[in-house]
């Protein structure tokens, strides 16, 4: 791929946008609605594991609600995708409780990886 002009990057990613709104929508405001329903009193985020349950439980709720849209003609990799975050958030959630240190975690995760 040859580098591209500003221009040309601006186009793509409109071209993108407009080919991704056909099929998500209103989605990114869907789930806001839902998120501030679930959490009317705000969220209070201070450490780096608060931030990381945050940020995962917004990528299970993303995969949700794209997995709704499509009810009808389920999207398998959106519900293996939440399935995975589900993982992934109870990880975190142990990182909460103090059970495991999140940077052991993550200077052991490589490792983890291989034995797969």
């Amino acid at each position: 791929m040859k580098n591209k002009r500003a221009d040309a990057l601006i186009s793509d990613a409109l071209k993108t946008f407009v080919e991704r709104r056909k099929v998500y929508g209103d989605s990114y405001i869907k789930h806001a609605k839902i998120m501030a329903e679930l959490f009317p009193e705000g969220v209070n985020l201070k450490t780096e594991v608060d931030m990381g349950r945050w940020s995962v439980l917004n990528l299970i709720m993303v995969k949700m609600v794209r997995y709704c849209k499509e009810f009808e003609n389920p999207h398998k990799d959106s519900i293996h995708d939440a399935g995975v975050y589900c993982f992934l958030q109870e990880e975190l959630d142990q990182a909460q409780d103090k059970k495991i240190n999140l940077s052991e975690l993550v200077k052991d995760m490589e490792k983890y990886d291989d034995s797969i």
